[in-house]
């Protein structure tokens, strides 16, 4: 059995709110998975869950093929960053860790030590946990991720509130803990262009529904192009592009411009369309889209809905 987490029509509702609708999801062994989506959409909802944190009001969590009793075992299988943990502030690293290390049952002492090399925090021994970067708190984080030996991280907002360099630091020890310990991870994050040069799938959540669930490939494929416009009439040009190609994903934007995200092949046939109903077009050009513009234009919808 390769399936590490496994959903069955699994739901939670808080009060009237249903926050995660009957969900089916799978993450296969060795895979990096990115779910993406706004705040609000149930992204930390479905972490907590998966962490036992909160109840499901409705369906079924299977991590490593354990579900119900045997489920507490399973868990022990997997490292959890959903919210930043409370490290104690005048304690070093390993000071930390070892509070950590004890009150989890982790037998082995060297494992600190292992977790901190992974990370790249061995050689702060003497530093404090308040005087760290953002960036050695994230890995510090990890590091805690790491102590139980887990085969599997889920890590929620990982990069939030990291420079640059942090950002690149906790994107390499990421992509080195898949390919080197082979540890499979699912991640969350708002740096969506970020997420291209780490995640091997991409799944899209609104509303707390899967609305897309995307390979890098089919990504790739996906937000490869767009086209933009600049005409005389952006209204009445889109009234022509929704006539003629009723599911056109498009948007209006400032000074004349439309962007369309699909039918991009048929970019000589709406330019004859437009001449043909008296609508100049001044510029014509395709772009590649990244993932964020992709990302967007799915969750919010378009400018015409």
């Amino acid at each position: 059995m390769n399936n590490v987490i496994k959903t069955y029509k699994l739901a939670k509702t808080f009060k009237q709110d249903e926050v995660i609708k009957p969900l089916d999801f799978t993450l296969e062994k060795g895979e990096i998975c990115a779910l993406i989506g706004k705040n609000g959409a149930g992204k930390s909802t479905f972490f907590k869950m998966l962490a036992g944190q909160v109840l499901p009001s409705s369906g079924d969590i299977h991590l490593f093929g354990k579900s119900r009793n045997e489920m507490e075992q399973a868990k022990k299988r997997m490292g959890f960053m959903i919210e930043t943990p409370a490290f104690f502030p005048d304690f070093t690293a390993f000071q930390n860790l070892e509070y950590f290390r004890i009150q989890r049952g982790v037998v082995e002492k060297d494992r600190i030590y292992e977790v901190l090399q992974i990370v790249g925090l061995a050689t702060q021994k003497k530093k404090r946990f308040k005087d760290y970067s953002m960036g050695m708190k994230q890995r510090l984080g990890i590091a805690l991720c790491l102590l139980g030996s887990p085969d599997c991280l889920i890590l929620d907002e990982p990069i939030n509130g990291l420079d640059a360099e942090g950002i690149m630091e906790v994107r390499n020890l990421l992509l080195k803990l898949n390919q080197e310990k082979q540890i499979t991870i699912l991640v969350s994050s708002h740096i969506l262009t970020e997420l291209q040069l780490l995640a091997r799938r991409f799944v899209f959540i609104k509303n707390g529904v899967i609305v897309e669930d995307l390979s890098r490939e089919a990504l790739d494929e996906k937000s490869r192009k767009q086209i933009k416009m600049k005409v005389d009439n952006p209204t009445k040009a889109a009234q022509l592009l929704e006539r003629a190609y009723p599911d056109i994903q498009y948007k209006v934007l400032q000074d004349h411009v439309i962007s369309l995200q699909n039918h991009v092949d048929k970019g000589a046939e709406m330019n004859r369309l437009f001449i043909d109903n008296g609508v100049a077009v001044m510029e014509f050009r395709t772009e590649a889209l990244n993932l964020e513009e992709y990302f967007l234009g799915l969750v919010e919808g378009n400018a015409n809905d």
